[in-house]
């Protein structure tokens, strides 16, 4: 008589192939969501258009989450600059509310689960950064990093569709351009540091002016890197 662990270590072997199989054709599915909708005014100029190492950053962006999803949305009310990307460009239902009328636009024309909300300006992403927050997001409202310092991004993090009503609730009662209003104790964050996330406080940099630009552009290696991740 076959013992009870040895069968029972037979039938994990025969299902597990079939199980990674359901999960390969069928994974968590997600929606992308790149925001290109501020004004940029400390750069002077669109910062989702500057170009590094002949690219534009947004287009760099799209190509980095493109292993990810093949649902990527941009969130801006200028559809005629991102034409050029063949992504479908999101306008706000709340006006002027800055990225969380963003990211309930993009909740309201696409039914994924998840989404994973980014920044224009953050050249320096990371797949398994990415990964990673898609990750841990299960079983949470949103899955947001935090640096070293404690800082939390919430302009590069996953969130559940089950934000959506108090995203709604946030921006009927005037909420605007810091995401942070929705963050509430009604809802169940994530914080992901970088051991966990498995990043670096650099990945997280944003290009806000100038400045932030000749820096990178000082280091050309890192440009070509940039483009070529």
């Amino acid at each position: 008589m076959t013992p009870i662990v040895n069968r029972k270590s037979s039938i994990c072997l025969i299902f597990a192939p079939i199980l990674a199989y359901l999960f390969l054709v069928n994974p968590i599915q997600v929606c992308a969501v790149i925001l290109a909708g501020g004004q940029s005014r400390r750069m002077g100029f669109n910062k989702a258009l500057l170009e590094i190492g002949g690219q534009p950053l947004i287009r760099i962006l799209a190509n980095r989450i493109r292993p990810l999803t093949d649902r990527i949305l941009i969130s801006s009310n200028d559809g005629a600059a991102y034409k050029f990307l063949d992504i479908p460009v999101i306008p706000d239902h709340f006006s002027g509310h800055g990225p969380l009328a963003g990211i309930h636009s993009a909740m309201l024309w696409d039914t994924s689960p998840l989404f994973l909300v980014l920044a224009c300006d953050l050249p320096n992403l990371q797949e398994p950064l990415l990964r990673n927050l898609i990750s841990l997001a299960t079983g949470f409202d949103a899955a947001i990093p935090r640096t070293k310092d404690g800082l939390a991004h919430p302009l590069c993090a996953v969130y559940n569709r089950t934000c959506l009503p108090t995203m709604q609730r946030a921006l009927e009662r005037g909420a605007n351009k810091v995401i942070e209003n929705f963050l509430d104790n009604s809802l169940s964050i994530k914080w992901v540091d970088p051991d966990e996330g498995q990043f670096e406080d650099t990945d997280l940099a944003n290009i806000n002016t100038p400045e932030d630009l000749s820096r990178l552009k000082s280091h050309p290696t890192h440009a070509q890197h940039i483009v070529a991740n």
